[in-house]
């Protein structure tokens, strides 16, 4: 794990030393905060049993879209463009592909009971989504600082990273207060195992993208390290 982490740390400080691989990533995490704007069943704040946590839902929904001005800024001060990827770049859809579960409501259908549950999914998938991106955040924002790359980034980063680490915990607390115990820790589970695997897919496929798109910004050893990184985790999928 502690090889692992100095190849994660070694990406993102060589990312932000570099404009254009910052812009690159950036966007992903640009893409990330907006695909709730691209789907029509995030945040149904509608399903929730109480005005408290129907108000968290919807200002996690909120805080998404203070993240995309957020991240639009940044690559605008760092002269980088702003890029719509394709869907299957984001990392909540990728996500989608090993789940289980839908959380999608239909409201004309679904009963109460059913709204609950389905919101108890959602609240399980946005928990272990977050919690992941608050660690890639954490990598990132010592890049950042370390780099000594556009100031307004660290920023950024930082009122973000604070932002997820409020969504990490009241998601999945939120699970217990609308399931039993047993079974909030079932769907729990059943996400966490989702995310896992789908993070694992997804940074494979986007550091082969990277080495591909922006060959020319990588050494050769850090060409040959990071696609042997992408290898492993590849391998890592059949073991998790």
């Amino acid at each position: 794990m502690y090889v692992i982490s100095r190849i994660k740390q070694s990406f993102h400080r060589m990312v932000c030393a570099d404009p254009t691989l910052h812009g690159a990533v950036l966007n992903l995490y640009l893409n990330g905060e907006a695909y709730p704007q691209r789907v029509l069943d995030y945040f149904p704040y509608y399903a929730a049993n109480t005005e408290e946590l129907s108000n968290k839902v919807q200002q996690h929904m909120q805080d998404e879209d203070k993240h995309v001005a957020l991240y639009n800024k940044a690559l605008i001060k760092i002269r980088q463009p702003i890029v719509e990827l394709p869907i299957e770049n984001c990392f909540n859809h990728i996500i989608r592909q090993y789940m289980a579960n839908s959380f999608t409501i239909d409201i004309q259908k679904d009963n109460r009971d059913q709204q609950t549950l389905k919101l108890a999914h959602f609240l399980a998938h946005a928990h272990f989504l977050e919690k992941r991106v608050t660690h890639s955040l954490e990598y990132h924002l010592d890049a950042c600082l370390v780099t000594n790359s556009e100031p307004y980034i660290a920023k950024a980063v930082q009122t973000v990273l604070d932002d997820e680490l409020r969504h990490v915990e009241y998601t999945r607390q939120a699970v217990f207060e609308l399931l039993p115990k047993q079974l909030a820790k079932d769907i729990l589970q059943s996400h966490q195992y989702s995310e896992k695997i789908a993070n694992l897919d997804f940074s494979s496929a986007q550091v082969q993208r990277m080495l591909k798109d922006y060959r020319n910004h990588f050494s050769t050893t850090e060409h040959a390290l990071y696609r042997m990184y992408s290898t492993f985790m590849v391998i890592g999928k059949n073991y998790v």
